[in-house]
């Protein structure tokens, strides 16, 4: 029992699977989506009127949709270990309180996640709603990359106020450029089923738009690269060009539905090396009065 959940190691094991797994079911998302398997299961929390699983005449997006589901099982576990291990982990002989914390906002995210899900069913597919699903999942990325950070004790780099202003820019960027790319996947063909509603705003301007946000953010990036030299300056570009190209190869024939998954897969690495910027630098005076040690980068 210690060494599943009571040690730093064990700590590091839960939180990592907490991040993979909560960034998977975001692609899982996707296939359900690209697949047409939507409303596989048309009701919730049921799967169908009679029956809470899918049935032989619900076909393959039945099983598609309902597989969907049971993964949301898997995550809770995951969860509820992560959260014994970080209840059972000290640091310097004494309890974490901001890891409990994380892990606790992580379930319930988890348990919202799952109702969100059952009212955007409800709803048909509803495009706004569908946004909120996918947003309400890259918060949990990013809160399970901060629990990654705290348990795997990576160092916090010492910048100037300027550098550390910029990485929560670049954060909140990343945020808009992820509102406006679930806009232009409610605007799109895919919407999860035929029978679902659209934005009725048009695709290519919402692309666009959506591009410009994009390109701002590498523009900022590629300056905090250049002042920073730092390994998360590094991460959060090289994400940002996978995801750019993802993007363009998409828009310039015609969104293969293939290729959704791996953008799925960019929104992911994306949120991770932004929250992973904004949480690898603090300004000096936060280093002192936290106590902590840190390095100290030249910018």
């Amino acid at each position: 029992m210690t060494r599943m959940f009571g040690t730093g190691r064990a700590l590091r094991g839960w939180s990592l699977a907490n991040l993979i797994a909560n960034s998977g079911i975001i692609l899982t998302g996707g296939i359900v989506r690209v697949t047409g398997s939507g409303l596989g299961c048309s009701e919730w929390p049921r799967c169908t009127e009679a029956s809470y699983v899918t049935l032989p005449a619900n076909g393959i997006h039945g099983a598609i949709e309902f597989g969907n589901r049971l993964l949301t099982f898997v995550l809770i576990v995951i969860a509820i270990g992560n959260i014994i291990s970080a209840w059972r982990s000290r640091e310097n002989g004494a309890p974490v309180p901001r890891v409990r914390t994380l892990t606790a906002w992580v379930m319930v995210g988890i348990v919202v996640q799952a109702v969100i899900g059952g009212i955007t069913v409800w709803y048909r597919l509803s495009p706004y709603l569908v946004g909120i699903h996918l947003l309400l999942s890259a918060a949990l990325v990013s809160i399970c990359t901060w629990i990654v950070h705290m348990a795997w004790r990576r160092t916090t780099d010492v910048a100037d106020g300027t550098s550390v202003a910029l990485t929560r820019v670049a954060y909140v960027l990343t945020w808009i450029s992820i509102y406006l790319g679930t806009v232009v996947t409610g605007s799109g063909p895919h919407a999860g089923d035929l029978s679902s509603p659209r934005t009725g705003l048009d695709l290519e301007t919402m692309a666009k738009i959506h591009a410009w946000t994009v390109w701002l953010l590498v523009a900022l990036t590629v300056y905090l690269v250049v002042k920073m030299r730092s390994r998360a300056t590094y991460a959060l570009l090289g994400a940002l060009l996978f995801q750019g190209a993802v993007g363009y190869v998409q828009y310039f024939t015609g969104l293969p539905r293939g290729l959704i998954i791996v953008h799925l897969l960019g929104l992911c690495l994306v949120m991770i090396a932004s929250t992973n910027l904004m949480l690898s630098v603090r300004r000096a005076t936060e280093v002192h009065s936290s106590g902590r040690d840190r390095r100290t980068v030249s910018a």
